[in-house]
């Protein structure tokens, strides 16, 4: 082979070597960049508890009509009362929620209803709700303590009248009536899967009984005093971002490998293509090949043509002759050869000078 024809095979794969690393290192940074960005919005996508602790409160003043023993507008809570002497209750809700961590971001809603009941021995005879407080709604964002503080005023007297009619007008003297005035906490949004409890929504209750002569309110709360509560949130960061990068990586990785796999094949040689099929005959057959340097005389063999290598394997089987291997000095053909008892001599041939002609003929 000529000196000049050698140099262009090394300047050519040289030239083929360095694109194809070029190719690889562009897929090599898009797809560490699309894993990177992946896991990126894996993390911020992903639920994290919350711990939180929560506790309530009712304070309640009951005041009194104008009357001759009472000094006092009002009196205090935790006392007992004189029906006839009510003229309204005033009532302050409570509600605070302390949470071990800023990043929590949810809403809440809460309500105050008022909820009578007449009851007899058991069951309810007859009951109303009227709404004291429409619904209000907060978001929470950046902050580790809730706080949710109510006054509203009780007309005890409106609620009474209602039932002492009631009872009256059906003669309901053993039935046992109630007023019940609720606060009713929700925790909606983001955050609304409770790991201790299913339910998320808290009552916070004042019970006033009616149509007494005497009366002492009580307190109610379904709040659970446990400071080991968990409260399981989804981030709401924004990942649009990640997404495009994710997106956008993963069509470049595709483009350089699409683009690498058509140069590679576009870019071989006839010697490229023949050095990769005697590669692989070599690889998979070696031990039926032998091998030989001696050139053979084939004036007194009749030649026969075998157009690929596993019809050889089956003429060696059937003539249970060895396959011979001979290459050129230039390492530019091979010939496989079988020679026959009956002086007939198959042979497989690999030629670069055959491969191009066929790469011609395809492009």
């Amino acid at each position: 082979m000529k000196k000049r024809n050698v140099d262009n095979i090394l300047v050519h794969q040289a030239k083929r070597r360095k694109t194809i690393i070029i190719y690889l290192c562009f897929i090599i940074f898009f797809s560490a960049l699309a894993v990177h960005f992946s896991f990126l919005y894996i993390e911020n996508t992903k639920n994290y508890n919350v711990n939180y602790s929560e506790n309530s409160n009712i304070d309640y003043k009951v005041y009194l009509k104008e009357n001759n023993f009472f000094k006092e507008n009002y009196l205090g809570k935790n006392n007992e009362y004189i029906a006839s002497l009510i003229n309204y209750i005033n009532a302050t809700f409570k509600y605070e929620m302390a949470l071990d961590n800023k990043d929590a971001d949810f809403t809440y809603k809460y309500k105050i209803n008022a909820e009578v009941n007449v009851k007899g021995k058991n069951n309810s005879l007859y009951n109303f709700n009227e709404e004291l407080l429409e619904t209000k709604e907060e978001k929470v964002t950046n902050q580790d303590k809730v706080t949710i503080e109510e006054n509203i005023n009780i007309d005890y007297n409106h609620f009474n009248d209602i039932v002492k009619s009631f009872v009256n007008t059906y003669g309901l003297n053993d039935s046992e009536n109630t007023l019940t005035i609720s606060m009713y906490v929700d925790i909606i949004g983001s955050c609304t899967d409770f790991k201790e409890d299913a339910s998320n929504e808290k009552v916070i209750s004042l019970i006033i009984p009616l149509t007494t002569k005497t009366m002492a309110v009580e307190l109610s709360s379904d709040l659970v005093e446990s400071k080991d509560n968990i409260i399981v949130c989804s981030q709401n960061k924004n990942v649009f971002m990640f997404i495009i990068i994710v997106i956008a990586s993963l069509i470049n990785s595709i483009f350089y490998i699409v683009t690498m796999i058509k140069y590679i094949i576009k870019s071989r040689t006839a010697e490229d293509i023949y050095q990769k099929e005697l590669k692989k005959i070599l690889n998979n057959y070696h031990s039926y090949i032998q091998k030989i340097n001696n050139n053979i005389d084939l004036n007194n063999y009749q030649l026969l043509k075998v157009d690929n290598f596993t019809d050889m394997l089956e003429i060696r089987d059937t003539l249970n002759q060895p396959i011979l291997m001979v290459e050129n000095v230039e390492k530019k053909s091979v010939f496989f050869i079988i020679p026959s008892s009956t002086n007939i001599l198959y042979m497989y041939t690999i030629k670069v000078s055959d491969i191009k002609k066929k790469m011609k003929t395809k492009n």
